[in-house]
């Protein structure tokens, strides 16, 4: 939402004010389209052939912390941790919070581009809460759930759960199994050779693009590229 702050002048013995006014942002009408395919090896891949990888990972601040906290010693009533524990614990908690705004900032920044940059935005529902189950650390680390949850808050263009969009083939459309270990395709039909994730992701824009009736417009990714590298 966009913001018009509220204040009063006094001048000459007059009093202005300026009301606040939250107005909605103008939607996008470019007829651009990008689809967003999420994993772990790529965090988030788009369609336009670029892939970005991040993670924040825990500090050795935050080591050193634990081990003091293990070592901290309860009070006399052997229920309610010692004034050293109680201290070391907040001191956790607000290093853990400074992690965590680094990732909120890295999801938002790129949310906000894509949101502003591209009138279509597609993208899986992927249940991402059960890639932890196997990943834990490397979705804790990147916390791409929070960058999907700010695509929900903008875009409605959301691709089943179940649909098959990864080893499909970007020009003839020949699917095949993969395992986890292969990255780049190659298509046995038209021999044609792309990386998964971004294959994933254009056949997710291809999916919601067919569904409301548009073309793909031309994309031009350096200035995608150019804002990555100054984040």
């Amino acid at each position: 939402m966009q913001r018009r702050v509220c204040y009063f002048i006094e001048r000459n013995g007059d009093y202005f004010m300026h009301v606040v006014a939250y107005l909605p942002k103008e939607k996008v009408h470019n007829g651009r389209a990008i689809g967003i395919d999420l994993g772990i090896k790529n965090q988030i891949a788009f369609s336009n052939g670029i892939k970005v990888q991040y993670a924040i990972s825990m500090s050795e601040r935050i080591k050193r912390l634990y081990k003091a906290f293990s070592r901290s010693q309860y009070g006399k009533e052997k229920k309610v941790r010692s004034k050293r524990g109680t201290k070391l614990l907040q001191k956790i908690k607000s290093e853990f919070q400074h992690q965590n705004n680094q990732k909120k900032d890295i999801n938002n920044k790129l949310a906000h581009y894509v949101t502003t940059n591209y009138e279509y935005v597609a993208y899986q529902n992927d249940n991402i809460h059960s890639w932890s189950w196997f990943y834990g650390r490397k979705i804790y680390q990147t916390s791409i759930g929070g960058f999907r949850n700010c695509l929900k808050a903008s875009t409605p263009l959301e691709v089943g759960r179940f649909i098959r969009t990864t080893g499909v083939c970007m020009n003839c459309g020949t699917v095949q199994h993969l395992n986890l270990s292969d990255r780049m395709v190659v298509c046995p039909s038209c021999h044609s050779i792309f990386d998964r994730d971004v294959g994933a992701a254009y056949k997710q824009e291809g999916l919601c693009l067919g569904n409301l009736g548009e073309t793909l417009a031309e994309d031009y990714a350096s200035s995608m590229l150019e804002y990555i590298k100054r984040m």
